[in-house]
């Protein structure tokens, strides 16, 4: 028999929320969002209204918009009146008005507002110019040729005013502005022409100043003198790395001599402690030959009675002993001492 699935609930416990034992004392604060109580939008008579006002008025202006806006208040009731600005918004977002989806038919008030909007498209502010050619005489017409060159000429002067008192009350006029007249001047039929004056002979003398012999010649000097200097230039370079080699090299060598003048003088000041060292060891075992009872004196005496030749003093076999302005054997330059005991002293004891 299988096992009894349990009733206990399994995952996490839903929250419950628990009613409030008693309501808020500060109430909540009316918020008004979106749009206000009884406004409606525009119905396909309003909007059939606007389209008529718009191609009757044809608003051009703000103060048309002010026509239009007059006459379509005075045609719907008081609680539907719009302002100039309201009615030219909706004119234009239903021109823009996209087409709906799934329906191959445009909004029929679409198409007359677009149509309208043509329309005031239309007249814009246009002005047919008049590019008939001018009437075909002579008379009036000056000839210039590269042989005649025009000359201003300055008009006379005015002449003087008469001394005749002016009423008070008489408005004085400012004195006319000098006018210029271009008159044509013969040229003798022998005479140079008249070089023009015009933005491309300026431009073609500046041009052939350029490609002179004079100017390549320059230019050729300019640029060998370029390239004199840009050598010069490498080179110098060329000489600060092979210095600047140098002085690397010598700072080498120099701190190599350096290393050497102290490792020798090192070896001086320690040869001078080794021979001051061996010379108190001198001293200090001249001071200690005094006899003493010990088995080496008395093997000694023995040996001495017993007629035996003296070859060497007794205490050349005695082991030497340190004082303490003495340095361990280990620490003299030279190969290391022999060391047969465990002490490391490098003297065998028999």
């Amino acid at each position: 028999m299988a096992p009894k699935k349990s009733q206990k609930a399994r995952g996490k416990a839903r929250a419950h929320r628990t009613p409030s034992p008693s309501p808020p004392l500060s109430l909540r604060l009316a918020c008004r969002r979106g749009r206000r109580a009884g406004a409606v939008t525009y119905s396909p008579s309003e909007l059939r209204l606007l389209l008529k006002l718009v191609r009757k008025y044809r608003p051009r202006s703000a103060s048309d918009w002010a026509a239009i806006e007059a006459g379509y208040n005075t045609s719907v009731p008081a609680s539907r009146e719009r302002r100039a600005m309201n009615l030219r918004m909706r004119f234009d977002k239903l021109v823009r008005m996209p087409k709906p989806t799934g329906n191959p038919e445009a909004n029929l008030l679409h198409e007359q507002a677009v149509e309208i909007d043509r329309e005031l498209e239309g007249m814009e502010y246009t002005r047919v110019l008049d590019d008939s050619p001018p009437p075909p005489s002579n008379t009036d017409t000056i000839q210039l040729s590269s042989d005649s060159e025009p000359e201003i000429l300055d008009t006379p002067a005015a002449p003087p005013l008469s001394q005749s008192r002016v009423a008070a009350t008489v408005e004085h006029k400012a004195a006319p502005a000098p006018t210029f007249r271009a008159v044509t001047r013969k040229a003798h039929p022998g005479s140079r022409p008249v070089q023009s004056r015009n933005p491309l002979d300026a431009a073609t003398a500046h041009l052939a100043s350029i490609l002179s012999p004079e100017s390549e010649q320059e230019s050729i000097n300019r640029q060998r003198e370029d390239d004199i200097g840009r050598l010069t230039i490498l080179a110098l370079n060329d000489t600060i790395r092979d210095l600047r080699a140098e002085l690397s090299q010598e700072r080498q060598r120099s701190h190599a001599l350096e290393n050497e003048l102290r490792n020798r003088e090192m070896q001086r000041q320690v040869a001078v402690q080794v021979r001051e060292q061996l010379r108190q060891l001198t001293l200090t075992r001249r001071s200690d030959i005094v006899p003493s009872r010990s088995p080496v004196l008395s093997s000694e005496v023995l040996r001495l009675s017993s007629n035996e030749p003296f070859d060497e003093p007794f205490w050349s076999k005695t082991p030497p002993r340190r004082t303490s302005g003495e340095a361990h054997p280990s620490w003299m330059p030279g190969p290391p001492p022999e060391r047969s005991d465990a002490s490391g002293s490098g003297i065998r004891r028999s």
